[in-house]
């Protein structure tokens, strides 16, 4: 499988400033290469709640630095940028050296 597209993952923190108004802060982690196939199939997941999900992309990952989770935020990018999202996590799995999650 050729890993031609990029991922990264999203944290959010939420603080307060010197004058105590609320802030955001975001930071990225680049996971690296993965691989994006989009569901054509209506294809259904079943969450950590037991309520199911129709996903819009399956994405592989080989050796992440960092398990993503389910309800994580991701950014993936489509090699030639016909997709370029931000998604929360609905399901995953760990094979092995690879990480299947689903968006």
């Amino acid at each position: 499988m050729r890993l031609d597209d990029h991922l990264e993952l999203l944290i959010t923190e939420n603080g307060y400033d010197e004058d105590m108004n609320p802030t955001e802060l975001t930071t990225t982690i680049d996971i690296g290469k993965c691989k994006i196939l989009p569901n054509t199939a209506a294809s259904r997941v079943r969450g950590n709640d037991g309520n199911e999900y129709i996903y819009a992309y399956e994405i592989f990952v080989r050796n992440p630095a960092r398990i993503i989770v389910e309800g994580d935020k991701v950014r993936f990018i489509k090699k030639d940028e016909t997709i370029d999202k931000t998604m929360t996590v609905r399901g995953f799995v760990t094979l092995k050296k690879w990480e299947k999650i689903w968006v």
